[in-house]
């Protein structure tokens, strides 16, 4: 019974995460922060396997999270300090942006496959569709 205990407490303290080096991401994952955070300090890096699944953590000193895929494709860009690099958000989205909620920065986008969310400053969650159509909103 312990031995069942202490494998069952690994295995949940583990859960798949490994912190790694930064030049233990993927290309694509290594070439997206330098080019759209190459200023900043990373401070952490963590590959994480779920099963097949394999997605990648990167922490920026400033707050900054990044999350990547297999092949070092952005999912999830949340940089609440600075905001999303204008240059990462499609311009259909950025354009609705600007003109439905002027003043306001977008804070967090998460890629899907099938959709864009964003979170604006005003904490509004906006929702695309691939074609950049609203689909909703919330808040």
């Amino acid at each position: 019974m312990m031995t069942l205990l202490f494998a069952l407490q690994t295995t949940a303290c583990s859960g798949g995460d490994k912190v790694i080096k930064f030049d233990e991401l993927p290309a694509a994952a290594q070439a997206f922060i330098s080019k759209y955070f190459g200023g900043k300090q990373v401070s952490l890096v963590k590959k994480d396997k779920d099963g097949l699944k394999t997605n990648y953590d990167v922490m920026l000193a400033d707050g900054t999270k990044l999350e990547f895929d297999n092949k070092g494709e952005w999912k999830d860009v949340e940089a609440k300090t600075d905001g999303v690099p204008v240059e990462l958000v499609p311009a259909e989205i950025s354009s609705y942006v600007s003109k439905n909620y002027p003043g306001q920065r977008i804070l967090q986008i998460d890629r899907h496959r099938s959709s864009f969310e964003v979170e604006l400053s005003n904490r509004l969650e906006l929702k695309f569709n691939k074609q950049f159509e609203l689909t909703g909103i919330d808040d």
